[in-house]
This record gives structure tokens, sequence and C-alpha cells, in this order.
């Protein structure tokens, strides 16, 4: 692929996630006008309370020392909306400090997501729902997948194969439910000592 078309896709790409933000604005400051056009001041204090912490979460994701891994959190939904990604991150973590390679680590957190969000079953009541949630363990990041629906059996076969991927870099799953109702992985990842 030539320099000049990869700078056009990505500067597309950029320029639909900047719409979407624009658009995302716009009706957070409408219905924030509602409220006060409606003297519903109280309501309208917690809809800017939510959406400030959602700006924080957004700031925490940010900051977490891997830029890939970022840029995909933060525009995830400009880009996918079959599924509804919601990423809470710990303030203050820095994955600069894992032992694997940031690529290979992006790859293993893309895997696992794509993993979920083309696997999950279509016959569902609602729009499949994924946290993904990174906490600092002191020598170790734990990263926890917490799928509201279910997952198709080549889902399974996908995240399997993503985390034998990594298995020589000391990643251990520590918590692992597959049912009707929900699918949670949790896993912890070494840091450099």
């Amino acid at each position: 692929m030539s320099e000049q078309k990869l700078f056009t896709e990505q500067a597309d790409l950029l320029l639909h996630y900047l719409n979407q933000q624009r658009h995302d604005w716009l009706n957070h400051f409408q219905v924030l006008l509602g409220y006060l056009k409606l003297g519903r001041v109280e309501e309208g204090e917690a809809y800017l309370r939510r959406i400030t912490q959602e700006i924080q979460q957004e700031s925490a994701i940010a900051r977490i020392n891997c830029p890939p891994l970022s840029v995909f959190f933060l525009t995830f939904h400009a880009l996918h909306h079959d599924i509804r990604l919601q990423v809470e991150v710990e303030q203050q973590l820095d994955l600069a400090r894992l032992a694997i390679e940031q690529e290979t680590f992006c790859r293993l957190v893309f895997d696992l997501v794509f993993a979920l969000k083309n696997h999950a079953e279509d016959a569902q009541d609602e729009q499949p729902s994924l946290l993904v949630s990174l906490r600092d363990g002191k020598d170790h990041v734990l990263i926890r997948f917490d799928l509201i629906g279910r997952v198709k059996a080549a889902g399974s076969q996908a995240v399997e194969l993503a985390l034998r991927s990594v298995r020589d870099y000391g990643v251990a799953v520590l918590e692992r439910v597959h049912n009707d109702k929900e699918w949670i992985l949790e896993i912890s990842i070494p840091c450099r000592t």
C-alpha cells in the first residue's frame, strides 16, 4: 500500500471519528439545554456529572502509555456499531511496564475484543455489551472482559487461539465464566521488575 493511500485512509478514519465526536457533543448540549428549558436543574446536573465522568475515563484511557490501544478504545464506537464497548481504566495505569512487547499486547486485546464482537450470538434481546477493565496489580496488570450475552463456539475458539499466542509471556487466566447470560475472562499480564 502506498504511503499516500495509507495517509488518505487514516485521514478518512480520523475525520469520521471527529464528526462522530462533534455529533455526540451536540447531542449532549441539546439534552442539557432541554433540562434548562424545562427547569429540571437537578437532572441537568446529574447528566453533566455523568458526561464529566465519561470525559475523565477517556482521559485515563489516553494516558495508559500505549498509544495503539488508546486509539483503539477511543475510536471504537465511531467505527463499530454492533456491540457496545465500555472501557474502565484505573487512574495512573502505565502499560509501558508490561513484560510483553507492546505490539503483542495490543494484538492480544484487539483479538479478544474482535473475537467477542464477531461471535456474539445474534438472537439476543439487546445489543451485546462488553466491558473491558484494566487495573494495576503492582507486579502485573489485570484485564477483565465482561460480555453481557452469549458467545458462539467459534468465538470461544478464537479466544483460546489468542491466549495460546501469549502463553510464553506469563499471561495467566484468573477467571473464566461462560454461561447463557454472561461471558467473563480475567487475565493477568506480568510487568517488568
